[in-house]
């Protein structure tokens, strides 16, 4: 076991590599407590590893992806932690160019590497052979009750890699939030294909796997989300998903997706949960069949790995009272002959989505 422990008013941190009887059947254990300066409340305790994507053949050869794994969070001092994740990786970057070629899949096409970074891309902690940059910060307002007044700022830990594929540098950022909120983001930034004079628009499309594990593996409830609006009344509608299924996305109608245990409920008897709630600015579709979606919902099977394959997965399995995954799918747009500010090399565009937990806490999180 090794012990850090990191200044300047962040709380120590524990670091535990997998062996037998470690905490983590792969990779590395990670325990983070908040707050960071004062008496610890929530606490985090996940796993981190770096695996290959399986090529077309199955075989574990292709691009690396960072892979957060058996994460549980302790909402409050004296509560007993609860399981939240399976695992949780980025599984495809698709670039699709507008004219139609190329179209690259840069994490199952290719066998790119997770880069080790320096001290200026990571100041902080850097994890895996450098490969992982661990940050713990401020993350602004958190609340602020107007009657009393009194507020509270919050805090993350943040993980994130850098994946080199070509001309095109992919960040893989996860943030674990004092509230036990997840923030998940995938970043791009490099030269354009052809050089700083080629104005060809493309897509990066970011796909991720969610294995949400609440309260445990199994028990899982599915339901989708939507509002519809008409004069003054707003009319809420959820629907219960019975079998493994696409889920269209609706701006207009705040489309999400929760999925609660009925292994467990807090204090004020309600089912706990976590709700996948989409930040996207667009929703394309190509032609490829996995892009028909932006969300998909499947039985856990730990073989289904790849993007592409999701069509395949969908074989009316029961997600009722079962193991699910979550797929989620987002994309930032490079547009026709881009703006200068792109020229040399792109800055970062991100794409983002949470999950937010429900009914995890018996009240708001950190209230006296």
């Amino acid at each position: 076991m090794r012990r850090l422990l990191v200044l300047g008013g962040v709380a120590a941190f524990v670091l535990r590599a997998a062996a037998a009887g470690a905490a983590c059947s792969s990779g590395t254990e990670l325990i983070q407590d908040f707050p960071t300066s004062g008496g610890a409340v929530s606490e985090w305790k996940l796993c981190y590893d770096i695996q290959r994507m399986p090529d077309e053949s199955g075989s574990p050869t292709a691009s690396e992806t960072l892979i957060l794994s058996e994460a549980t969070f302790r909402p409050g001092a004296a509560a007993t932690p609860v399981s939240v994740l399976g695992d949780l990786r980025l599984v495809e970057i698709f670039v699709p160019y507008n004219s139609g070629g190329p179209r690259f899949t840069d994490l199952t096409g290719f066998d790119f590497d997770l880069q080790a970074l320096t001290t200026t891309e990571c100041p902080s902690t850097r994890l895996s052979g450098n490969r992982i940059c661990k940050e713990v910060s401020d993350r602004d307002l958190a609340w602020r009750d107007p009657d009393v007044p009194i507020a509270r700022r919050g805090e993350r830990l943040v993980l994130w890699s850098l994946l080199n594929a070509a001309n095109y540098d992919y960040v893989m950022y996860y943030a674990f939030y004092d509230d036990g909120t997840i923030e998940v983001r995938a970043g791009s930034t490099g030269r354009k294909l052809g050089g700083p004079d080629d104005t060809e628009g493309h897509e990066h499309v970011f796909a991720w796997r969610i294995n949400l594990d609440v309260a445990g593996a199994g028990g899982d409830t599915v339901s989708v989300s939507n509002q519809s609006f008409g004069g003054k009344s707003v009319r809420e509608k959820a629907e219960v998903l019975s079998t493994e299924a696409g889920v269209p996305w609706s701006a207009a109608g705040f489309t999400d997706v929760e999925v609660d245990d009925n292994a467990r409920t807090n204090a004020n008897g309600r089912l706990t949960g976590y709700a996948l709630k989409p930040l996207r600015s667009g929703l394309p579709k190509f032609r490829e069949p996995w892009t028909r979606y932006p969300i998909w919902v499947t039985r856990n099977h730990p073989n289904e790995l790849r993007a592409e394959g999701l069509p395949g997965y969908l074989d009316r399995e029961s997600v009722e009272n079962q193991d699910v995954v979550l797929w989620y799918l987002d994309t930032h747009h490079h547009e026709q002959n881009m703006r200068d500010e792109d020229r040399d090399t792109v800055p970062v565009l991100w794409t983002t989505f949470q999950l937010v937990p429900q009914n995890l806490w018996n009240g708001t999180p950190f209230y006296p």
